[in-house]
């Protein structure tokens, strides 16, 4: 990923912001679509890719993309993912998140 995380013109310099994991993928191209989406939006999104590590304590699967958002702003970018796999310019690898996790 280029970019690991990126804020709003809402959300500032605002360390506190709670994020909230939404999607998860394997897929490098589609990660950088959505998070491509965020950024025309205005959806403050960090992403997480989940790699080896020397102690396996680590959730998650090897390659694995997590996308979190700005709390207060998740229906919001959930229906742009939904939006995007209907529109196929993503090729809906990935998975929601639900809330519980």
């Amino acid at each position: 990923m280029n970019r690991d995380a990126s804020p709003s013109s809402t959300s500032g310099d605002d360390q506190d912001m709670e994020m909230i994991w939404i999607f998860t993928t394997d897929n490098f191209a589609e990660a950088e679509v959505i998070t491509d989406i965020f950024d025309v939006e205005d959806i403050a999104y960090m992403v997480r890719k989940m790699e080896e590590r020397a102690f396996p304590t680590s959730v998650g699967r090897h390659g694995e993309i997590r996308i979190a958002v700005e709390d207060g702003r998740t229906d919001d970018a959930r229906g742009f993912i939904q939006q995007a796999i209907v529109d196929e310019a993503v090729p809906g690898d990935g998975n929601f998140i639900d809330s519980e996790d």
